[in-house]
């Protein structure tokens, strides 16, 4: 069965020395740069029966997996709930709050970080439909260094 190479370029951005697999903490990393926004509670479940460290075809199985995770659409509703003023923006301050207090809970040095990307204005607002759209654009990878891979491959041969 044939999947996408943007896994095999991702999970090698990972497994630097390539041993086959890396730990449950990067295989998230991957799985999320790859546009997945599997819940804390999601993730455990799905590597339950996983060793760690996890071996490639166990990601790859997990990749196959349909996923069906929240839309842009879901996000902008969700967003909109707390918007009191219907003013189409958050205050960061207040997106902070409920992202480190409510549902699954965030630490707030990750919101922070996260958050860090997003345009706010001059006020401190971030637009709901941004950050949505923000929230939901899968994360940037680097492409592999394929010189250097095709040496490295020579060099086991």
């Amino acid at each position: 069965m044939s999947f996408p190479k943007e896994w095999t370029d991702t999970w090698n951005l990972f497994d630097d020395r390539r041993s086959g697999s890396v730990t449950h903490s990067d295989v998230k990393h991957i799985i999320r740069s790859l546009g997945r926004r599997y819940t804390e509670a999601e993730f455990n479940e799905l590597l339950h029966d996983i060793p760690d460290p996890i071996p490639y075809q166990s990601f790859v199985e997990i990749m196959q997996k349909p996923y069906n995770g929240p839309t842009e659409d879901d996000l902008r509703t969700a967003l909109r709930a707390f918007d009191g003023n219907d003013s189409g923006q958050l205050k960061l301050s207040e997106l902070i709050t409920l992202l480190t207090s409510l549902g699954e809970k965030m630490p707030e040095a990750e919101v922070k970080q996260l958050l860090s990307e997003v345009h706010t204005n001059e006020d401190g607002r971030v637009n709901i439909d941004d950050l949505a759209r923000f929230l939901c654009t899968p994360l940037p990878t680097t492409q592999p260094d394929i010189a250097e891979l095709q040496k490295q491959l020579a060099g086991i041969s």
